[in-house]
């Protein structure tokens, strides 16, 4: 009685306010009877007639399939998509008080709303499972809030399933009567459908008693679709996750488009397409080094090389040269004493640039050897370096000390004392060799004169005219009486020559002086 009344009063909330939608609305079904004449008085359209006064099998008011079926299957297409509160089901009594006859055909049924034909395609609103006998009962009222357009009623009576033991031997469906209440525009609700449904919800439909949207446009959340989606989620529902944007950026609610662009590793609009091969960091802009040990191969994040760097080159990412004063692989090796401290070449150590002093080879490693010292081991040790002529490699500083009269940090400066004593020493031979000269010219100055007058006394007699010149020449080790008097005149006459003998310090020449005589 308590649920008879819960029925009724529901039909008289839900009546009062919706349409029927499936009124006079083409219906099918499984399995007719047998017979023609059947088919049209328990046909398929007698359920949506809007007569339910006589829900007997004479009535003609009622569908009835056909018998001995395993399933039973009908529907009606409403024929555009409404937006349903509920569905009642006036099912057959033969006009009998509940329960009829016929409660244990309806027991077990299944009701759906599809958008196609199929059940399986549909929303499950109902299914009678009851344990007690004598229900279910013959009118039903079933809220299902959804949007569809065909309403399907099924029942079965599998083999080998075990139903209730006040369930039929097989499926029927024996309905007098179904309506489906609802709006017919779902992009309203409320009880006179002239509520329109949220605009941010999908397809603008939402339930038709509460205005909650059934569904939220991209990006869009919340009962009335009214809250854009979370960070990092975005799409229908808010159900798809953000790539990686740049920066950990969210991502654009609707699209998952990432405005500035990918995080390092990922490319494309929505930033989740890992880097291909060769390439990493945002939005993979970047190559990897062909200074790679394996060229061309690194972390998509980080551009840090697979393997490490080719010799010369410095981790992570292998596109920059050793520094620092090191080489070779993994900038591990040291570089020699290259000249002004320069970087050595990155690669192999070679200095471009040569030496520091005191070192020499390509990679100026080699201490200079003994003798020389400076820049590249160019320059020698001075010869006035003591014990045995070594100097120091870097600033030429004699090992031993100097040789005896020269000093300096070099030893190359010469001692006052010893210059001293040497030229008092060459002046004294000079001045003694100027005066023997002076004397031994003066000397044969007077000779050639006696002779001269001797001679001029001859020749006067004879009545020849003679006159006396004195020459003087410069000696390279010629004899003197050779030297160019071949020259002079028949008549000329050698008198006296004199060697003046080369002086000290000077070099090995000598200075002649001559007399003659010519006569006309």
């Amino acid at each position: 009685m308590v649920i008879i009344i819960c029925q009724i009063l529901l039909c008289v909330i839900y009546t009062t306010a919706y349409e029927n939608a499936a009124l006079r609305k083409p219906a099918w079904q499984k399995h007719n009877w047998p017979e023609a004449h059947y088919d049209v008085e328990w046909g398929a359209a007698k359920a949506v007639d809007g007569m339910y006064t006589d829900r007997a099998a004479g009535g003609n008011q009622c569908t009835l399939s056909g018998p001995s079926q395993t399933t039973a299957m009908w529907r009606v297409d409403l024929e555009s998509m409404v937006s349903i509160s509920h569905i009642n089901i006036y099912y057959r009594t033969d006009n009998v008080p509940s329960p009829g006859v016929f409660y244990n055909r309806f027991a077990g049924f299944y009701l759906y709303v599809s958008n196609t034909t199929s059940k399986d395609d549909g929303h499950l609103c109902f299914h009678e499972i009851q344990n007690v006998d004598g229900t279910p009962v013959e009118n039903q009222t079933i809220s299902c809030s959804v949007h569809g357009r065909y309403v399907i009623y099924y029942n079965e009576r599998r083999p080998g399933v075990t139903y209730p033991s006040y369930y039929s031997r097989d499926a029927y469906n024996e309905l007098c009567e179904v309506e489906v209440h609802g709006c017919s525009d779902p992009t309203f609700y409320g009880k006179n459908c002239d509520q329109p449904c949220p605009d941010k919800c999908q397809e603008k439909r939402c339930n038709i008693s509460t205005g909650h949207c059934l569904g939220c446009i991209p990006g869009y959340q919340g009962l009335r679709c009214s809250q854009v989606c979370d960070k990092q989620a975005y799409g229908l529902e808010c159900s798809s996750s953000c790539g990686n944007c740049s920066d950990g950026e969210p991502c654009h609610y609707q699209n998952g488009t990432c405005p500035r662009g990918c995080d390092a590793g990922v490319y494309g609009e929505k930033c989740q397409i890992p880097c291909q091969p060769g390439f990493y960091g945002k939005n993979c802009g970047q190559r990897c080094s062909e200074n790679c040990k394996v060229t061309n191969r690194c972390s998509r994040f980080t551009g840090e090389c697979d393997g490490g760097c080719k010799p010369g080159w410095k981790m992570p990412t292998c596109q920059r040269e050793c520094d620092g004063g090191m080489y070779g692989a993994g900038c591990t090796q040291k570089c020699g004493s290259c000249l002004n401290n320069k970087q050595c070449h990155h690669v192999n150590g070679t200095c471009l640039s040569g030496c520091s002093s005191g070192y020499q080879g390509g990679h100026c490693k080699e201490n200079c050897p003994s003798g020389y010292f400076g820049i590249n081991c160019e320059n020698s040790c001075t010869v006035y370096c003591g014990r045995n002529g070594s100097c120091d490699q870097t600033t030429g500083i004699c090992d031993g000390g100097c040789e005896e009269g020269w000093s300096g940090p070099l030893c190359g400066t010469e001692e006052l004392s010893s210059r001293v004593t040497s030229c008092t020493d060459d002046n004294t031979a000079t001045i003694i060799s100027i005066v023997v000269s002076i004397f031994i010219v003066l000397i044969g100055s007077i000779i050639n004169f006696l002779m001269w007058k001797r001679n001029q006394t001859e020749y006067a007699k004879k009545g020849e005219t003679c006159r006396s010149e004195t020459r003087s020449a410069h000696n390279s080790g010629l004899d003197p009486r050779m030297q160019n008097w071949e020259t002079l005149p028949n008549r000329t006459r050698m008198r006296n020559f004199t060697i003046i003998p080369n002086l000290p310090g000077k070099s090995k020449t000598s200075y002649l002086y001559c007399s003659y005589f010519h006569c006309t």
